[in-house]
């Protein structure tokens, strides 16, 4: 895992103390019926149906998926302290999203030198 990556999942710890942090598709999907429009981070281990309900609600400009690379449930999990967790979400244009994207747009940046 990049330092990048390592950094992202930092800030994601601390939107969850924050209390702006969503965990887990219950309360992704919660917030997407609700009107939200969110950033949402899953893990390399994602479940199929999960990624295939985050893509249709990318298709229809509801969210963008960011993959966190070399970054499973329990480790994501253990960032937020719970025990596992394959997604979680931040609304969009807050300032945790904006420096997580960032963090992973030169995670992917430095793979591609």
């Amino acid at each position: 895992m990049g330092a990048p990556t390592e950094r992202a999942l930092s800030m994601l710890s601390l939107a969850r103390r924050a209390q702006e942090l969503l965990i887990g598709q219950d309360k992704i999907f919660e917030a997407l019926r609700g009107g939200k429009r969110l950033v949402v981070f899953v893990t390399e281990d994602c479940s199929e149906n999960m990624l295939r309900k985050l893509h249709s609600a990318e298709e229809r400009g509801e969210l963008n998926i960011f993959i966190l690379k070399d970054t499973g449930r329990e480790l994501l999990g253990r960032h937020l302290g719970i025990n596992a967790a394959q997604a979680a979400a931040l609304p969009e244009g807050s300032g945790f999203a904006e420096k997580i994207v960032s963090l992973l747009n030169e995670d992917r940046s430095d793979a591609d030198e």
